[in-house]
């Protein structure tokens, strides 16, 4: 399954901000994904990478440069970074939303609101275990049926990428071509992924799908959240049997026996090749 390959607007001046806002429309669903130096309350949130669905657009939004005009400058009719991002009638979806929740809370007092969290979609139309949640990489190689060529160019941007991040990559500017690719790469894939989850998820367990998310949200946003939390790897509903079907201990399948292995094996095999440093929040949770 390819996707065309998207050439993102570097936004890093008032009036591209604004040019690129106005072209959101209310009934635009947005794909979301924030970058920054361990990005959370505890970090900085630099870079904000939209992509606009169906339209395909993609811009980063140089938070480093603009600052809090980034969120407050108005257009002519006079939307905001921010009444976009808080509006609930703007669908938004995002992979694991706490940490990109926590940063801009924290950091331009900004509660994001009509939120999808793309991971919890993935755990709950999972047919079997839903113990714990999984990462993007894992999820991209998985589950979207891509050619070789296709994983190994995203997966290489990542892993180089990746290993710059104790160096503050996503702080530096000029923003270098690599660097540009990696944030795109973090939403390329968000609409098939989302698609590929809705059409084995109920109504029931999308409904709940939204009610985490939105607690999600709640919870990044106040006082106790913890950023890097080793609880973050759990899902909300245990050992769910199916999508729908509720939920309750039960022995595991080969199948996700073997899923385990593999997202263990995974996980080493990164932790080997990037060690745990001043990363972002990706580094770490990726592959659960």
């Amino acid at each position: 399954m390819a996707t065309a390959a998207m050439s993102p607007i570097l936004i890093s001046t008032l009036p591209d901000l604004l040019s690129f806002i106005s072209s959101i429309s209310q009934s635009s669903t947005l794909y979301l994904d924030l970058e920054g130096n361990n990005l959370s309350r505890n970090g900085t949130l630099t870079i904000i990478t939209v992509l606009i669905h169906p339209t395909r657009v993609t811009g980063l939004i140089d938070v480093q440069t603009l600052g809090n005009s980034a969120f407050t400058t108005p257009t002519s009719s006079g939307n905001t970074l921010k009444s976009i991002l808080e509006d609930t009638r703007t669908t938004k979806r995002l992979w694991d939303v706490r940490n990109d929740a926590d940063a801009l809370w924290a950091h331009h007092q900004i509660r994001l609101a009509g939120v999808t969290d793309i991971q919890l979609l993935e755990n709950a139309s999972r047919a079997g275990d839903k113990t714990y949640v999984r990462g993007l990489d894992i999820c991209v190689e998985r589950d979207l049926g891509l050619n070789a060529m296709e994983v190994q160019r995203w997966t290489r941007t990542k892993r180089e990428v990746k290993a710059l991040m104790h160096n503050g990559i996503f702080a530096r500017r000029p923003l270098d071509a690599k660097t540009m690719q990696y944030c795109v790469n973090d939403v390329l894939y968000l609409p098939a992924l989302y698609s590929a989850y809705a059409k084995r998820t109920d109504g029931q367990w999308m409904k709940m799908v939204m009610d985490e998310s939105e607690r999600r949200v709640v919870d990044a946003c106040g006082p106790s959240y913890e950023p890097q939390s080793e609880a973050k790897k759990l899902g909300p509903w245990g050992a769910g049997s199916g999508s729908g079907s509720g939920s309750g201990k039960r022995p595991l399948t080969l199948e996700e026996v073997l899923d385990r292995w593999e997202d263990q094996r995974v996980d080493e095999m990164e932790r080997e090749l990037l060690g745990h440093g001043d990363m972002d929040d990706a580094s770490y949770w990726d592959n659960y």
